[in-house]
C-alpha cells in the first residue's frame, strides 16, 4: 500500500455535487489505494462534508451495529448495501482521512463476502482510539498483557479454532475472568517468579467459584530483560501472537481486543524488554486460599488482596490438565 501524506492529499477534490437521499455524489477510490478494486467511493454527504462509501454484498448477513464516533458520523444504507462514514468536525479532517485510508487498506485483504463485518470491526477499533486515548500501557499492564498472550497461544489456540479462541478471551472487555469457555474459566496473572511468589487478586469475585463452575489460575513469570538475546518488547509479543491468525477477520478481531486493552501500535515500547520464564497452573476450588465474596460484610467493598503461591502447592497442576479440561467445552 502506498504511503499517503494526509496533509497534502484531498481525495474529495473534483466531486462537484453533494449527496441527497436519492443520489450519492462520489468518485471511485483509485487503484493506488484500492488495487483490488473494492466497491469504495469518496463522497460528499448532504451537508457537503467529506465521506467514504463502502459497498458490501447483498447477501452478507451481519447483526453488528455501527460504533459511535466523536466528530465522525457512521451510518448504513441497507437498501443499497452501503456503509457511510462522514466527517462532522472539520478539525478532525486529517484523522478522518487516516481512518478512511486504513479501512481501504484493510479491505484489500478481506474476502468480498465479509466486507461489512470487517469494516465494523475496524471502526470499533478506531472508536476506542477516539473515545480518549490514555497514556501507553504501564510496565505492570505490559506484563499482564504478555501473560494473557502467552495463555492465548499455549492453551486456547492449541485447543480451539482461532475464532473461538478469540471469543474466549474476554479479559479486554473487563470481564471477571480473562478467558471463559462455558462453565470453565481461566484467570491469568503475571509475577516475577519464585523470588516473589505473591500475586494480586483485584476483587472478591475473582477467585469465587460455585459447584457448577471450574476455575483455573494461570501464572506466568514475566521479568525485565537486559538484552535482546534475553527478551523481547511488548510489540514483539503482539506480532508473534498475530501470526497465529491466518484469517484477516481473525487478525482484525485480535487488533480490536488489543485496542480494548489500551494497546496501540503507535506507542513506542522499544525501551523495555521482557522475558517469559516459568508457568504455574492451579485449580481453584472452594478450599483454594481466597476471600469468598458471599462471606464479606455488606459494608466492605472493592477488596484487593495477595495470595502466596508457595502456600498453594496442593492445588498446583500442569498446563496439560487445563487443556484436557477444555476438551469438549464450547467456547
Amino acid at each position: 500500500m502506498t504511503t499517503i501524506q494526509t496533509s497534502d492529499f484531498n481525495p474529495w477534490e473534483g466531486i462537484r455535487n453533494v449527496s441527497s437521499s436519492s443520489y450519492y455524489a462520489s468518485k471511485r477510490v483509485d487503484e493506488v489505494l484500492n488495487p483490488r478494486q473494492r466497491d469504495l467511493h469518496w463522497s460528499l454527504n448532504e451537508t457537503g462534508n467529506p465521506a467514504l462509501l463502502i459497498g458490501y454484498d447483498a447477501d452478507e448477513r451481519c447483526a453488528d451495529s455501527m460504533p459511535y464516533f466523536k466528530g465522525i458520523a457512521t451510518g448504513e444504507d441497507r437498501q443499497r448495501h452501503l456503509i457511510v462514514i462522514a466527517l462532522q468536525d472539520s478539525a478532525m479532517r486529517d484523522a478522518f482521512l487516516k481512518v478512511c485510508i486504513d479501512i481501504i487498506s484493510v479491505l484489500q485483504n478481506v474476502p468480498k463476502g465479509q466486507q461489512r463485518h470487517a469494516v465494523i470491526i475496524r471502526l470499533e477499533r478506531w472508536a476506542y482510539f477516539f473515545r480518549g486515548k490514555k497514556a501507553k500501557l504501564t510496565e505492570e499492564e505490559q506484563k499482564g498483557l504478555i501473560a494473557e498472550l502467552v495463555c492465548l497461544q499455549r492453551v486456547t489456540l492449541k485447543m480451539l479454532e482461532p475464532k473461538a479462541a478469540l471469543r474466549s478471551w474476554v479479559g479486554p472487555q473487563r470481564a471477571v475472568h480473562d478467558f471463559v469457555f462455558g462453565q470453565t474459566s481461566i484467570e491469568v496473572k503475571s509475577n516475577r517468579g519464585a523470588g516473589t511468589p505473591n500475586i494480586t487478586i483485584s476483587s472478591s469475585s475473582q477467585l469465587s467459584v460455585n459447584d457448577d463452575e471450574a476455575l483455573f489460575l494461570y501464572v506466568v513469570e514475566v521479568n525485565q530483560a537486559s538484552s535482546p538475546n534475553e527478551g523481547r518488547t511488548l510489540a514483539d509479543y503482539v506480532r508473534h501472537t498475530r501470526e497465529s491468525f491466518d484469517s484477516p477477520l481473525d487478525a482484525l478481531e485480535f487488533d480490536l481486543k488489543l485496542s480494548q486493552v489500551g494497546y496501540s501500535e503507535t506507542d513506542d515500547y522499544s525501551s523495555t524488554l521482557w522475558s517469559v520464564g516459568s508457568i504455574r497452573c492451579f485449580t481453584v476450588s472452594q478450599d483454594f486460599p481466597h476471600i469468598e465474596e458471599d462471606s464479606l460484610n455488606p459494608a466492605i467493598s472493592c477488596v484487593t488482596y495477595k495470595v502466596n503461591l508457595n502456600c498453594c502447592n496442593p492445588f498446583e497442576i500442569g498446563e496439560e490438565q487445563i487443556r484436557n479440561s477444555l476438551r469438549g467445552n464450547d467456547a
